[in-house]
């Protein structure tokens, strides 16, 4: 696995040792910081706000930036309320650590991030989502009057996979049930455009707290949760919540003022997505959804080879140091309908010259 170290701005391309190469890696779904208008926002929101606030939001003075804020991503995640963060893993951290100690029975999806696993807690990283549904199912059936608190990932961006919780209405409805759901990798790519998966759970039979980083597709550096009055009310008075700084006041003011360039960036990544799903879908070798922005693929000969074709992916050992590479192509909205035609084109050319493929030489992305 190779490390790449820049000193610039990563947007289409990054410049490593004097190459310029095309950048299909990192989380920056939207593309939000290669864009003008986004930094000046952010410049702006600086010059109003200061470049960061190092208060409690529980002091005595506040900016209200934070309320309004709050307030609007509550409204257009159709949740009662939100609270941010000065990040993801401290929002799910908070969310957890107040609802677990109430809980009876926790059960956590294979890919749960660690930031909404309670201190300690085990589980298989590589488990199969669908046979832990059908876990918890059975588990839930053999209870009665039991708080259960279930903890998953909206998505698994490594494989792909889009999760479905409609299976909850299959729960025993003799218990009360607490879903955390980690949509870090959920907004502004499925859901409600920028605000995520809340408004597509919200008719579940269960508490649903939405807990995630907005440092990904929304490029702003802090975390939020989504939930109703009763629990975020809680989460509020943790001692996490109120020791902690809040994330910096710029990029809020960002987010803001500039719904326009994300719904603009939402349309153009999913524009992205279909065009390049069309080509690939029944490719052997690949795997992506049609509606997330990941090409993943199990042959690491193939990371080398784009390299030197100038594409640069994602790839790394996951879970542990010594566990398999996970190799990934990832998709931004600021990708032009060259730089994917480039991969295409690549991707075609890697796979024939790959002798051991099982993939037909002869085969073509169309």
């Amino acid at each position: 696995m190779k490390h790449y170290h820049t000193e610039k701005r990563l947007g289409r391309f990054i410049e490593v040792d004097g190459r310029q190469l095309l950048h299909f890696s990192g989380t920056s779904y939207l593309g939000m910081g290669a864009l003008p208008e986004f930094r000046k926002l952010v410049s702006e929101g600086a010059e109003i706000f200061g470049p960061c606030h190092g208060s409690s939001r529980h002091s005595n003075v506040r900016l209200g930036i934070y309320d309004r804020f709050e307030q609007y991503f509550a409204k257009q995640a159709a949740a009662e309320k939100a609270l941010v963060f000065s990040s993801g893993y401290m929002a799910g951290s908070a969310a957890v650590q107040t609802i677990a100690p109430t809980a009876d029975l926790i059960m956590a999806a294979p890919d749960s991030h660690p930031a909404i696993l309670p201190i300690g807690y085990r589980h298989d990283p590589l488990g199969d989502f669908s046979s832990w549904a059908d876990q918890v199912i059975h588990e839930c059936h053999i209870r009665k009057n039991a708080h259960i608190l279930l903890l998953a990932n909206a998505v698994n961006p490594l494989i792909p996979e889009v999760h479905d919780f409609h299976w909850i209405d299959k729960l025993s409805r003799s218990n009360r049930y607490t879903l955390v759901i980690d949509d870090s990798h959920a907004f502004g790519v499925i859901g409600n455009a920028a605000f995520g998966s809340y408004s597509k759970w919200q008719h579940l039979p269960v508490d649903l707290l939405i807990a995630g980083s907005m440092a990904k597709a929304l490029a702003l550096p802090g975390g939020i949760l989504l939930g109703n009055h009763f629990l975020l009310g809680k989460i509020e008075q943790h001692v996490i919540f109120r020791s902690s700084s809040p994330p910096a006041p710029g990029p809020l003011h960002a987010f803001l003022e500039g719904q326009d360039l994300y719904l603009k960036q939402h349309v153009h990544l999913k524009e992205n997505i279909k065009y390049i799903y069309e080509k690939i879908k029944n490719s052997l070798g690949f795997r992506m959804h049609p509606d997330y922005p990941v090409i993943s693929f199990l042959n690491e000969r193939w990371v080398d080879a784009l390299e030197k074709k100038g594409i640069i992916l994602s790839s790394f050992s996951y879970p542990s140091p010594d566990a398999p590479s996970v190799n990934r192509l990832v998709l931004s909205a600021h990708h032009r309908k060259e730089d994917l035609d480039y991969l295409l084109v690549n991707l075609e050319k890697v796979v024939s010259q790959d002798g051991e493929s099982n993939t037909p030489p002869s085969q073509k992305f169309t």
